[in-house]
């Protein structure tokens, strides 16, 4: 899969991009600057991403990153508004510094976000590997989350990886009860990264099973 805009990966509601970690000036407040400054250029960052002025959120939250470049809340915006912006691919270190600075600080919905983001940008950039290792590393550390072996799935078979593919699918069915609060498992009967298969006698099996 290309760089571009599509169906693919489109499983998760963007909706919660504009709820984690947020409401707040800051999360992680930088220490001994000037605060005032920095606390108003967040402020102006944060009002220009919910009012979905992208690029202006990317040039403000990349100033604050040059103040204080372990920035937990930059960071996280950044790559939220590089995302929306449809740059997949750069959001992806942004994205990834902030759950490196941040991860034992945040709560395991927002920890779950994260990763989904990561792999999002990964998979809709067509750098399925890539989303594989996340995932092999965020099922590790989080084996329940029934999405991190949706999205395995997506990536496997878009791969081309039926076998892999379908074991699993059958391991985040398995895990249907764990997702986050308010959010249903995706159907991959309607999704995209499942094309391939629709017609699939193993796979129409497999929905066959986790739908009766």
């Amino acid at each position: 899969m290309k760089n571009k805009d599509s169906k693919v990966w489109k499983h998760l509601d963007a909706v919660r991009l504009g709820t984690m970690c947020a409401t707040g000036v800051l999360l992680f407040a930088a220490v001994g600057m000037a605060q005032d400054a920095f606390v108003q250029l967040t402020d102006r960052a944060n009002k220009e991403f919910l009012a979905k002025d992208f690029v202006a959120a990317e040039k403000d939250y990349r100033e604050l990153l040059t103040m204080d470049a372990r920035n937990v809340h930059a960071n996280l915006y950044l790559g939220h508004s590089l995302y929306r912006q449809k740059k997949y691919l750069d959001a992806v270190g942004p994205y990834e510094k902030a759950q490196s600075l941040g991860q034992s600080k945040m709560t395991l919905r927002d920890s779950r976000i994260l990763t989904d983001q990561i792999v999002m940008s990964y998979g809709i950039g067509g750098q399925l590997k890539k989303a594989l290792v996340v995932l092999d590393s965020a099922i590790k550390r989080d084996p329940e989350y029934a999405l991190n072996y949706y999205n395995r799935a997506c990536a496997l078979a878009e791969d081309g990886n039926k076998a892999g593919m379908l074991m699993a699918l059958r391991q985040a069915f398995d895990r249907k009860q764990n997702i986050l609060e308010g959010e249903k498992m995706p159907d991959p009967r309607r999704d995209s990264s499942f094309k391939k298969f629709t017609a699939d006698p193993d796979f129409v099996a497999l929905m066959g099973q986790v739908y009766r």
